[in-house]
Parts: structure tokens; sequence; C-alpha cells
């Protein structure tokens, strides 16, 4: 979450001069959340997860990390036939989730409330596409979650894994974020490790990863 972008500012500010990819029936809610402030996934974050929803179609798709519901929101808009659950622990970003759901009439989104660390256990897969925007210092936590949901071929997006660059560099900018560097640093490590996926990192926004689920994965590491 948050609007840090790696790239140089006259870069960063031309891509976001451009017309945007977000539906046009979620933009007023764009600049309401925009210029609240509010932690939602970035510009670019938001228009690669349209994009790669455009071109998966995915059916079912598991969301970490609600927010407010505008992430959500677009992924509904351009896949309007999928099934989306989508988990939140905060109380304040719940209440506000349900009520843009309920705004645009989003009946095809669950929102699961609590710890995504208790509720994951418990949900069935498989996803065909799986978004984890949520605690960076959690990412190690959900992958094992994350890859046990996803369906062969079924498609793993993770946001802010580079963390304003302090993983690149492994300085956090304070004491307080060296666990995030070293539980971000360890998560990349074992995303690109892993043989079940075939995983990119992408310069972006703010670090993100797109991992597939290799078929015919043996059944000792499923």
């Amino acid at each position: 979450m948050g609007l840090d972008c790696l790239i140089d500012p006259v870069t960063d500010r031309y891509l976001r001069s451009l017309p945007s990819a977000v539906p046009e029936s979620l933009r007023e809610l764009e600049r309401e959340v925009r210029q609240a402030e509010l932690p939602v996934s970035s510009p670019e974050a938001i228009e690669l997860l349209a994009v790669l929803c455009a071109s998966r179609a995915p059916r079912r798709i598991l969301e970490i990390g609600t927010c407010v519901g505008f992430s959500a929101l677009v992924m509904h808009e351009i896949c309007p036939e999928s099934q989306i659950d989508t988990l939140e622990r905060y109380p304040v970003m719940i209440a506000d989730a349900k009520a843009n759901f309920a705004r645009f009439s989003a009946e095809n989104i669950t929102l699961y409330e609590g710890d995504a660390a208790v509720i994951l256990p418990h949900l069935s897969g498989p996803y065909d596409l799986i978004y984890l925007d949520a605690a960076k210092g959690q990412y190690p936590v959900f992958l094992p979650e994350c890859i046990r949901l996803l369906g062969d071929d079924g498609m793993l997006i993770s946001d802010n894994v580079l963390f304003r660059g302090q993983v690149c560099a492994g300085k956090p900018d304070t004491h307080r974020n060296q666990t995030i560097v070293n539980r971000l640093d360890e998560y990349l490590h074992r995303l690109k490790g892993d043989d079940r996926l075939i995983t990119t990192v992408l310069p972006i926004s703010d670090g993100m990863t797109i991992s597939v689920k290799r078929r015919n994965v043996p059944r000792e590491k499923a």
C-alpha cells in the first residue's frame, strides 16, 4: 500500500499524467481515497492488477488486505463474473469497505473480517488469482497458504515487496522497519527459490512480484 514509486520523479509524473486504466465508474472513488491519503494500492499497482485480471479472466479471486475496497472493486469491474474473497482486520477499514461494496452493488465480493493468518487456513481453493497487499512483515507467514490455495496456473501478485527500495539496499530508514525489510527479503528469496512457482520481480510502484503456480507439482511439495 502507499504511493511510493521506485522510478525517477520525471518519469513517474509523466506516466501518471497518461489516461488511467481504472474503470470510469470508479474514478470518483479513486479521487476520494487518494485525496484522503488512504493506504490503497498505487496507480501503477492498480493498473497492473487491472491488466492481469483482464488477461486472465479469473473465476475466483482472493485478496489479502482489503483496505476500503478500492482494489477489490477494480477487479470486480474488470471481471464482473468473478467471485472475490477479500480479507481485512482493521474495523475502520472494514466499515468503509462494506459501505463501498454496497455503493457499487458488488454482491459477488465476500469480506472476511479478522487476521489473515487465522482466516487463510480455513479457506478452500483453488483460486485463480491472489492479490497480496497486507502487512508486509507477514508476507512469509502468508506464503504457504497462498501456494496451497492457488490453483494450477494460478497467479499470485504481491505488492510493496521492495519497500521504497529499502529491501534492495538492506538499510531500513528506521530501526522499526528492520523486521519488515528482513522479512520481505526472506519472502522474495522464498518466492524466487520455490520450484512450484515461476516468479518475476518488477521495479514498479513500490516493487511488485508476479508468480505463476506450475502444473504437476510434486505431491511432497503440494
